[in-house]
């Protein structure tokens, strides 16, 4: 099976389900609608008899921020706002605020007057005689008199009262706040509720004011001792410093940082010279004795005397070189020459000489320098840990009078806000509608009663008709006939009224044959022989699990349809309590017993009750003492088989099953059973134990029969039990 023949299935299944459900409430109509009308009764009952409640309502404007003179922006989590506002409800809600609406209104008293009141009226005439009575008789009971409750307890039961009708909604979504309250008095309704507003306002406001007292007394005794310890270091920090000469320990780390700065500035600068004081000392060094390489160095070029006296050095070597290729080394101007050469040589080297004495000079000049920074720089480091090492108690002193000051303004500065805010009586509740006298109660709700009055009637009625339901124990339907007993169901034979009976109801069959009970009948005859369409049944027995279900009559209609088709003997086997001869009106007073017995031959026993010899019928006779043993007899089997030679079809009128154990015993003696059952009447468990009963002993159950049906009351429970109506031309009355 593929998933859309499951699906259909379901959906079928679904489908027949709450055809079930509408059929059983189309079966309980009348109840249902017995149930709404009443239930629409008590409610109309309880609209207009019930006391009529009004309810008056103030709107209030809560906002969670608390109103200061300073207009400091607030903050405030969304947590704490929904915190805030649970927490408004149940102030609101509070016996403190209940309390104070009781002395306000001035409700004790006004209480304690109506109970006075109450008191002389309840005091009857049958109360007087009474006591009069009693008096005479000397039999007056004593009883102590309650005690008279204080002002304080009539104060907390009123409070308690006003808790129990006051309602708080809002604030989630929006700062506004509904107070309600209900009274069967709406002027008491208006003046509790406005007056639960204005205690409820008066109670913030005595609730902030006084916590800011509370906190006002507490910053003033903490400044106190606040400005003493501050006094105290400020002393503390004067005495030290007169004792140990010493100024300011900011200033003083300004003085040292500022001369460690400068002695790092010049450090910086001794160095720089020093290296390049000892690089150019390098180079003079790695240069050899008189070698003109001297001339390149920076001090000698930038020297103007060593400058010229090179210039004058290649002048006289450049002559000196002309004259020697001219006049040769002893010529006179060559000599004058040379000499000249030389002594230009001579200071050249001199001076340079002093340029290198002057380098060297120089370099231990810049060596001093440093080493002299150096110290001071240490000797100046010292001076500062030295100063450090001997302000730290000053430094500590000086840091106490700090924090001593800071602590001291900060609590000053608190003390003059809330000196502020005592004198700021601003409230963060306002009221934005003040309640009025309701002109209309909210109970009762006439409208919404009847229609809640009229849901319930129908949901009880069909409550009833379900548990009703499946509570029951009868057949109503083939249906249900089939799924108990677990065998066919062969048809239904309906109730016959008396304007519908053609004569008896035995032979309802044989007086209209195009009735529709006569077509329920030949539906059973027609199910009966398609049982077995190779053997049909030749013996039927017809019985039921107890008595008054209709079998009789089922047996003889249906001998009387089986006549149609062949020569049919109606046997009539329950000789405890024969009915056939009776019921058919046969004259006739032998029967099977009297065949068994041997008094009479079949023929003396077989009787017509109509013109038609195919329909025969053999009644029960005389009334044997021992039934069970005559139809467990060879003398009944051997009747039987003789009988069978004679007609095309036999139909048993069998005993119940349940009472006695004939039915039992004829079972096994024929082709076939049928169990009547009557409608709405046998109960299932009666009808399953007498079909087990059969099965046990191998009987051939062949199916079963609801006799006695109504068609209009089986059309309620599915729309495949028609109410019945012949189809084709009725006959002739």
């Amino acid at each position: 099976m593929n998933n859309s023949q499951l699906g259909s299935q379901f959906y079928e299944e679904d489908v027949i389900h709450l055809g079930q459900y509408w059929q059983t409430i189309k079966r309980a109509k009348w109840s249902i609608v017995f149930v709404t009308l009443c239930s629409l009764l008590v409610g109309v009952m309880v609209a207009t008899t019930s006391e009529p409640i009004y309810r008056a309502t103030t709107k209030l404007l809560a906002d969670p921020q608390q109103p200061n003179a300073a207009r400091e922006e607030q903050y405030i989590a969304s947590s704490l706002v929904f915190l805030f506002y649970e927490t408004q409800y149940e102030i609101i809600q509070s016996r403190a605020i209940a309390e104070t609406v009781v002395d306000k209104l001035g409700l004790v008293e006004a209480y304690k007057k109506e109970q006075l009141l109450n008191k002389v009226t309840e005091e009857s005439l049958f109360t007087s005689i009474k006591k009069e009575i009693a008096a005479l008789f000397g039999n007056e009971e004593k009883k102590s008199k309650p005690t008279p409750l204080t002002d304080a307890e009539i104060k907390v039961m009123l409070a308690i009262g006003i808790q129990s009708e006051l309602s708080v909604s809002g604030g989630k979504q929006s700062q506004i706040i509904n107070i309600s309250y209900q009274s069967p008095d709406p002027q008491i309704a208006t003046d509790i509720i406005n007056a639960v507003g204005q205690a409820y306002i008066q109670f913030g406001l005595e609730a902030r004011l006084g916590e800011v007292k509370n906190t006002e007394v507490w910053l003033s005794e903490q400044s106190v001792d606040l400005k003493e310890q501050l006094s105290a270091s400020e002393n503390k920090l004067r005495e030290f410093r007169l004792q140990q000469g010493m100024v300011d320990t900011d200033f003083q780390q300004r003085d040292a940082t500022s001369r460690m700065q400068t002695l790092n500035n010049q450090l910086i600068n001794a160095q720089t010279k020093l290296s390049a004081a000892e690089e150019l000392h390098q180079q003079v060094k790695r240069l050899k004795p008189h070698s003109k390489e001297f001339y390149s160095l920076g001090p000698v070029l930038q020297n103007r005397t060593a400058s010229d006296l090179v210039k004058d050095e290649a002048s006289l070597q450049s002559k000196v070189n002309e004259l020697f290729d001219r006049y040769r080394e002893k010529h006179p101007k060559m000599v004058a020459a040379r000499s000249e050469l030389k002594s230009v040589q001579a200071s050249l080297r001199s001076e340079i000489e002093k340029i290198v004495q002057g380098i060297e000079s120089d370099y231990r000049l810049a060596q001093q320098q440093v080493s002299n920074i150096e110290k001071l720089a240490a000797k100046e480091k010292q001076a500062v840990q030295s100063l450090q090492g001997s302000s730290f108690k000053l430094t500590s002193l000086e840091r106490e009078v700090e924090n001593n000051r800071r602590i001291y303004e900060s609590f000053m500065g608190r003390l003059m806000e809330t000196n502020i805010k005592s004198d700021f009586s601003a409230s963060n509740i306002q009221i934005i509608d003040s309640a009025t006298v309701p002109k209309f109660p909210i109970k009762p709700n006439v409208k919404l009663i009847i229609v809640l009055s009229a849901f319930v009637g129908v949901l009880l009625g069909v409550v009833m008709a379900f548990l009703r339901e499946a509570m029951h124990n009868t057949y109503r339907t083939t249906d249900a006939l089939e799924e108990k007993l677990q065998i066919p169901a062969l048809g239904v034979t309906m109730s016959l009224k008396k304007k519908d009976v053609h004569g008896i109801p035995e032979m309802e069959y044989t007086n209209d044959t195009r009735s529709v009970f006569a077509e329920s009948i030949n539906t059973i005859r027609t199910g009966l022989q398609f049982s077995n369409i190779d053997n049909p049944p030749k013996t039927i027995l017809v019985t039921s699990a107890t008595g008054s279900e209709g079998k009789s009559t089922l047996a003889m209609n249906l001998a009387a349809a089986y006549g149609q088709i062949g020569k049919t003997l109606l046997l009539e086997v329950d000789l405890r309590k024969p009915s056939v001869a009776k019921n058919l009106k046969l004259e006739t007073r032998v029967g099977l017993t009297n065949l068994l017995a041997g008094d009479v031959n079949f023929g003396e026993c077989i009787v017509n009750p109509n013109d038609d010899k195919r329909f025969n019928v053999m009644p029960c006779g005389t009334i044997p003492h021992n039934p069970i043993e005559l139809l467990s007899s060879d003398k009944f089997a051997n009747a039987l088989q003789s009988l069978m030679k004679h007609f095309d079809h036999i139909i048993l009128d069998g005993p119940p099953t349940l009472p006695v154990s004939d039915a039992c015993v004829l079972a096994n003696k024929v082709d076939g059973v049928i169990v009547a059952v009557k409608s709405e009447a046998t109960k299932i468990k009666v009808s399953k134990e007498a079909v087990n009963r059969l099965k046990k002993l191998n009987a051939n159950v062949i199916g079963a029969v609801l006799t006695v049906a109504e068609p209009q009351k089986m059309s309620y429970y599915g729309d495949h039990y028609y109410s019945g109506e012949y189809y084709g031309t009725q006959r002739d009355a």
